[in-house]
């Protein structure tokens, strides 16, 4: 093979790369911006859910992991005209879960194949966790729109509870990956713009 075909392909591999590149940043940037946007969404419409006998609101409910904590808790919301919200603010989050989701799956595995050993195996394995997070999300919000009905149980609210929490270590974990090894990555990509300014 000759050295001016070689450079045409150099050429073709590195154009490839860049649009990649631009296309991961954009789907980032859309899933980010539809993630604060439910975000914000939820946390606006369910401000009235936040009371003296639910200070974390609709969290509330989720981590009620009794039956009597269940039943006080939609008993409460409905004598205050407030169980349509509780109702909405779980259909909302069904919207949510989508893009939380792949945003945190995306951003994991984005980082970790800039990564090497142990932080880009665990990079593989949050991103796997994200979407697990978001199984345990529909889950947990299935089991309270059938509280929300009436159907509800020990084991039901037990598992509300379980699932919740799961979700939350997941997502936490999730979090913490994409700030400190996010922040490496960033580092690392400055460090190589000053080394090649230096060069020129």
């Amino acid at each position: 093979m000759e050295s001016g075909e070689l450079g045409v392909r150099a050429k073709k591999i590195c154009r490839d790369l860049i649009f990649f590149q631009l296309i991961n940043i954009r789907i980032i940037v859309f899933l980010l911006i539809g993630t604060l946007l439910l975000f914000g969404t939820l946390r606006f419409q369910g401000k009235d859910l936040i009371k003296p006998y639910a200070s974390k609101g609709i969290v509330s409910l989720e981590m009620a992991s009794s039956v009597i904590t269940t039943k006080h808790l939609l008993w409460e919301w409905k004598n205050d005209g407030l169980i349509k919200t509780v109702r909405n603010n779980i259909l909302i989050d069904f919207l949510f879960i989508p893009f939380y989701v792949l945003l945190f799956y995306t951003l994991c595995g984005s980082i970790s194949v800039r990564l090497h050993s142990t932080p880009a195996k665990l990079g593989v394995l949050l991103a796997f966790f994200s979407l697990i997070a978001g199984i345990f999300d529909v889950f947990e919000n299935i089991l309270m729109l059938s509280a929300y009905v009436g159907l509800y149980n020990l084991i039901t609210t037990t598992l509300t509870a379980i699932f919740a929490t799961l979700k939350f270590i997941l997502l936490g974990l999730s979090i913490l990956y994409v700030i400190v090894f996010g922040s490496q990555v960033i580092w690392m990509k400055l460090a190589r713009a000053r080394i090649s300014e230096l060069a020129d």
